[in-house]
């Protein structure tokens, strides 16, 4: 377990990353509270009040995107080190809520400090300050509306390559083999995270692997062939479906017209 030092300087680290000055951090860490969350579990929801400040200190959470439909694509893994959500900042609608959904890909620490706190905090900050926290939480913001949209119109294939080359380049770790990648991943998470059905990303996934791209070993996924990762060369050509022959029509029955003539 961290000691209450350890978690207030990295606390301190992860606002200075998201532009609070030195000082400034330092008191909103001393001010957090820490929660652990369990894996699969919500640490909040899209649309719920934007009141608090959170800091991911250990573990990984799945960011996801809400469409007006209830539908959900994953469109970022976060990792220790992080802040998360809409950060609350001195201007901002007492009505701001968030607008992408967090849940503990696996057990997480996160600290929470209250809006109230980060307000009162930010009052005393120059305007230059507060700026460029805000476009840092816009440029936040843009990077994954962004990626849900390309996402949304890119075919199953090209998204799972996006997101595979992504996870690896975030959370890869140099291996003999090429890249591991030290997440425990599901076919489940794969389809959430390019918003496919676990049965096409299975198949895809077995593709990948047959081709000696991307596979799983010991628990784990290595990518060791990422040249190749976006080629659609070692992938099997679709049946081509051939058209049904057309079925031959039924004789049409005789018509005979008796027609009656009068003397």
């Amino acid at each position: 377990m961290m000691r209450k030092k350890d978690i207030d300087e990295l606390i301190t680290e992860v606002l200075q990353s998201v532009h609070w000055p030195e000082d400034a951090a330092r008191v909103l860490a001393a001010s957090s509270h820490v929660i652990t969350y369990v894996k699969g579990s919500s640490i909040f929801h899209a649309g719920e009040p934007a009141d608090l400040l959170y800091v991911l200190l250990s573990g990984e959470a799945k960011i996801y995107y809400t469409s007006p439909s209830g539908e959900r694509l994953l469109v970022d893994i976060a990792c220790a080190r992080q802040a998360l959500g809409r950060l609350p900042l001195p201007g901002d609608d007492e009505d701001a809520v968030q607008g992408f959904s967090a849940e503990a890909l696996s057990c997480c620490s996160v600290a929470l400090i209250t809006r109230t706190r980060v307000a009162s905090m930010a009052s005393t900050l120059p305007l230059k300050a507060i700026g460029r926290m805000a476009h840092h939480q816009v440029g936040e913001w843009a990077r994954l509306s962004e990626r849900a949209l390309v996402y949304l119109t890119m075919d199953v294939r090209g998204r799972l390559g996006m997101a595979i080359d992504d996870i690896s380049s975030r959370f890869g770790i140099a291996d003999a083999r090429g890249t591991l990648i030290p997440l425990r991943l599901s076919h489940e998470d794969f389809g959430e995270l390019i918003g496919a059905s676990r049965p096409m990303v299975s198949k895809h996934l077995k593709e990948l692997a047959d081709g000696g791209v991307f596979y799983k070993a010991g628990g784990r996924y290595v990518l060791a062939r990422r040249e190749a990762l976006h080629a659609r060369g070692h992938e099997r050509p679709e049946p081509e479906v051939q058209p049904r022959p057309a079925r031959p029509r039924r004789a049409q029955r005789a018509v005979s017209l008796h027609v009656v003539h009068s003397t």
